[in-house]
């Protein structure tokens, strides 16, 4: 860290972050600074203060984002900071510079009253160091017969605006228990802007939305996107007897795009696995971090940690005492829309 100054980023300095930036490798050869000049210019919560980064000699070689979010957590909202955007230069590596970073992000959340953290990371013990925990439950891989790979008869891609209502109608009511239970951990999407936000940051621009029409309302929707050819889905919501419906939006996503196989987030929903196997679909169940053999890499995975524990406690309306996240937000609850990633 000898000879790095750890600041915010200043408002003059957005083409120098995306240079620095730019270096990030891809897998698909898109270029770095195409896909953060999103998260900059399209994010309504971007603020330069929101960037940590090192200065060495007058050039960026190193940066931490802050993403300030609401999460729904045991019943209420509380203010959650994600964590993104983490790069340094290669010849500046293995010196601290990001872990500095890390910690000043983690201090001006604090002071911003923000009481949850999360980051999606490979690197789970470097992480580990900070206090975050791997918190994500794993996914599920779905391959469908051919047979049955193809669209319901209820099922049409979105129409921004005929159907931005019912997509709204259709996640709070997944979010409030259509599945069964509460799913707790998620993005609270209490305006248009935190909906605009959704749609322009999900990830991929490649997105497709479809929607299931019951006639005169919709009963489920469906947003998949295309990473390097593999199908995802970023997230659903259905209305409690929607479960059929969403079964033929999966069917119909995959044929649109003409794949054997989609991935989806490992979120218990009882009525739709009865119905995917009724469709005779083969699920492939990819583990959770703490299934994953010592000796395989680790998987892309959600971490969580409590920057406040009096503060969380508050929030909850509970006594500070024991496991906090464990007790409010366990790993097998933990749903968190890919959608909303940063």
């Amino acid at each position: 860290m000898a000879g790095a100054r750890l600041r915010t980023l200043r408002a003059g300095e957005i083409e120098a972050l995306l240079d620095l930036l730019d270096g990030w490798p891809f897998p698909d050869g898109q270029s770095g600074r195409g896909f953060f000049r999103r998260y900059i210019e399209l994010d309504p919560t971007f603020e330069p203060r929101n960037i940590w980064v090192a200065d060495h000699g007058g050039e960026l070689v190193s940066c931490v984002q802050i993403f300030p979010r609401r999460v729904r957590v045991g019943g209420g909202v509380l203010p959650m900071g994600g964590i993104g955007s983490v790069f340094t230069r290669p010849e500046h590596r293995r010196r601290g510079v990001a872990g500095a970073l890390l910690e000043r992000a983690i201090d001006a959340m604090r002071e911003r009253g923000i009481v949850l953290s999360y980051l999606l990371a490979e690197r789970l013990r470097w992480y580990g160091r900070y206090g975050y925990r791997p918190w994500s439950r794993g996914w599920r891989t779905l391959h469908w017969p051919a047979a049955a790979r193809r669209p319901g008869p209820n099922a049409r891609t979105y129409e921004a605006e005929r159907d931005r209502g019912d997509v709204a109608r259709l996640w709070r009511l997944y979010a409030e228990g259509a599945a069964g239970a509460p799913l707790d951990g998620i993005v609270d999407r209490g305006s248009g802007e935190d909906w605009q936000s959704s749609f322009r940051l999900a990830g991929t621009p490649e997105e497709d939305i479809w929607i299931a029409d019951g006639g005169w309302r919709a009963t489920a929707y469906l947003r998949v996107a295309d990473f390097n050819g593999r199908l995802r889905v970023l997230e659903w919501g259905r209305e409690a007897d929607g479960a059929p419906a969403l079964c033929e939006l999966l069917a119909a996503a995959m044929t649109r795009r003409s794949v054997e196989a989609i991935r989806m987030p490992l979120i218990r929903d009882e009525a739709l696995e009865s119905s995917l196997a009724a469709a005779g679909t083969r699920v492939d169940t990819r583990p959770a971090w703490n299934e994953v053999p010592p000796d395989a890499p680790p998987p892309a995975t959600w971490m969580v940690r409590s920057l406040d524990d009096e503060a969380l406690a508050r929030r909850l309306n509970t006594a500070n005492a024991g496991d906090l996240l464990a007790r409010f937000l366990p790993p097998e609850r933990f749903a968190f829309w890919e959608a909303d990633r940063f």
